[in-house]
């Protein structure tokens, strides 16, 4: 997407080369030790159309990698990370998960699966993920285990860089009738807003403590309400950019960097963040594969 390349371009200056169309190139780089890789999910979600990965459709793009690793086969990477939504791990997608790993087999690599949820990684958001990681030998590998959460959505939004305007869009809704907040099982506090929207998903409101839904690129979840009441004023608002860039792990300071740039809209840094990976989640899988390394 040409957004995510004007992205990369301003924020990191002293790069190496962004490829960015796969079906363009012919092989993969030498002496790549971790070589990470997905495709669009939309096929595979179950809010998309679920044709799996099908020759012609957007999921097939996954094939792409098997052309390079084939094309690569004298110098292939020694890792592979694969990271998806967890509908790729449903029995509606087995035969297509099998038909992949059974792929790499060919090439040498042993294949494991696992579903990682980035609130077990200390972050605030209940985020499940389909991981699979690859290599020639897999017997000192270990999933990550998982860890305190110390992070919490009360800090996180803080108030501190929303607008009037940022409550002022979403005041009609507390005239609304709502349900009594209750927590779910993975630690999440939320309502329902009564007579609003045939949209289930899209009347759920959120309130800012302990851990917050998944953020999407689109859809009811790219706009995640919650509810503040701050000493009887009750106002609510949409999780803004520079909060979902946190959402996702992102520092604060690069954050501020991309918006500064002023190169896209608002709504689409958050789309960018809803197809994003939590960077807890990938820092605590990269520490488990660079000890691999490291032994080997």
């Amino acid at each position: 997407m040409l957004f995510l390349r004007l992205i990369h371009t301003h924020t990191h200056t002293h790069t190496h080369t962004n490829f960015s169309d796969i079906t363009k190139l012919n092989s993969i780089p030498k002496d790549i030790d971790i070589f990470t890789y997905s495709f669009p999910c939309q096929d595979i979600s179950q809010q998309g159309k679920q044709k799996g990965l099908q020759q012609g459709s957007r999921s097939s793009l996954l094939f792409e990698i098997e052309r390079l690793l084939i094309n690569s086969k004298n110098h292939l990477p020694k890792f592979l990370i694969l990271e998806n939504v967890k509908a790729l791990s449903h029995k509606k997608f087995e035969n297509d998960l099998k038909l992949w790993i059974d792929k790499l087999e060919k090439l040498g690599y042993k294949s494991e699966w696992k579903i990682l949820n980035s609130a077990d990684y200390n972050s605030c958001q209940n985020r499940q993920r389909f991981f699979m990681v690859s290599s020639f030998d897999l017997s000192k590998f270990k999933w990550p285990e998982k860890r305190s959460r110390k992070k919490d959505l009360s800090t996180l939004l803080n108030n501190k860089y929303t607008k009037t305007q940022d409550y002022e869009k979403f005041e009609f809704l507390l005239k609304h009738q709502r349900s009594e907040f209750s927590i779910t099982k993975n630690n999440i506090w939320k309502s329902h807003i009564k007579n609003y929207t045939n949209f289930n998903s899209e009347a759920f409101l959120y309130l800012p403590k302990e851990v917050g839904p998944t953020l999407t690129a689109s859809g009811a979840n790219s706009r995640i309400k919650f509810f503040f009441d701050e000493d009887g004023n009750q106002k609510i608002r949409a999780m803004n950019a520079l909060e979902a860039y946190q959402y996702m792990g992102f520092d604060l300071d690069k954050a501020k960097q991309v918006q500064e740039e002023n190169l896209i809209s608002q709504t689409k840094i958050i789309y960018t963040c809803g197809n994003s990976i939590s960077v807890e989640v990938l820092e605590s899988l990269f520490e488990e594969v660079v000890k691999c390394l490291i032994k080997n």
